[in-house]
Order: C-alpha cells, then structure tokens, then sequence
C-alpha cells in the first residue's frame, strides 16, 4: 500500500459518501467519546485511555477520518461569552414544494446554528443565537417571514440549555 498512515487525512464534507452503518467496537467508541471531551487530546492521551496502542489509536482515527464518521475537528464556543445571550427555537411552516429553496436561502442566515426539516405539527426548525431581542425581531418578522417559501413561525426562548453535546454515540457493543 503506497498509502502513508502516519498522517490522519483531514477530508471535509459532512455525511458525503458515507456508506451504510458500520460495527463500531469498544475502542472506537471510546476514541470518539474522547474527541466530543476534548478535539486536542494528545495521540498519546488518546490511546492510553483506549487500551490502544499510539499506532493502533493513529490508524483508528485516520479510519473514522477517511470514512468520514469524522468530518472534522473544531472548538466549542460559550456563545453567551461572545454576547449571543439569546437563544431560540424558530418553527416553520413550510409551502411543501419550497424546501430546496428554503434551505438556500437559510444558509445565509449567520444567526443560525442548527437547521432541518420535521415531521409533525410543523415542517422546519432552526436554532437561532442572537445577542438580544431586536436581532431577533429582525431575524423573525423582518427576514424569515418574507421569505416566500414561509407560510408562518412560531418562535420558542431556550431558558437553559442543560445537555449540549456535539454529538450522540450508540451504545457500545459487547
């Protein structure tokens, strides 16, 4: 294999090409669990905690890498610290055949975290981090809702966020 494993590959693009469910074991699991505590935990760090080799560990991650279980590595930010101290939910009503261009015309919206479609009562949802009341407003009445693809909103406060992970592992396998 001409393939140099000594550098994990750094392939961005969420969700892109990934094949069907795969079998994760304990070490795996284990790996990623100390990726969601800490992005910049040490090889080192990482194997020792994973029962694993260094290389075993290397080798490990450079296959949730390239097999794009990892797109990537970033920091997690106190939006309250950077003066986002408003957080809300925005449900959507949606005119069925504008989802497409709904979802273009969302991803210009800097205010937003999260974006997706639902089932049930309403068709989308964002979460929205602004640094007050009015940015909400304006996001709300001014920008969302002219919008012709938005048929109608309903907005929700996020009073306390008590889990926030930056994701969810499945139960480990015996």
């Amino acid at each position: 294999m001409n393939e140099d494993r000594s550098r994990v590959s750094r392939k961005s693009g969420a969700g892109g090409g990934v094949e069907g469910p795969r079998s994760f074991d304990r070490a795996d699991l284990r790996i990623l669990e100390l990726l969601r505590e800490d992005g910049r935990v040490a090889m080192s760090e990482l194997a020792s905690h994973a029962g694993l080799s260094r290389s075993s560990a290397y080798i490990r991650l450079g296959r949730l890498v390239d097999g794009g279980v990892v797109g990537g590595f970033s920091a997690r930010v106190d939006s309250g610290k950077l003066g986002l101290g408003v957080t809300a939910l925005i449900f959507l009503s949606v005119r069925q055949t504008d989802w497409r261009s709904l979802s273009e015309a969302i991803r210009s919206f800097p205010e937003v975290e999260w974006f997706g479609f639902l089932t049930g009562g309403f068709d989308a949802m964002l979460v929205v981090r602004v640094p007050d009341i009015a940015t909400l407003r304006d996001v709300v009445l001014e920008r969302l809702q002219a919008l012709h693809e938005v048929r109608s909103t309903q907005t929700a406060f996020v009073l306390d966020e008590v889990v926030h992970r930056p994701y969810v592992l499945p139960p480990a396998r015996a």
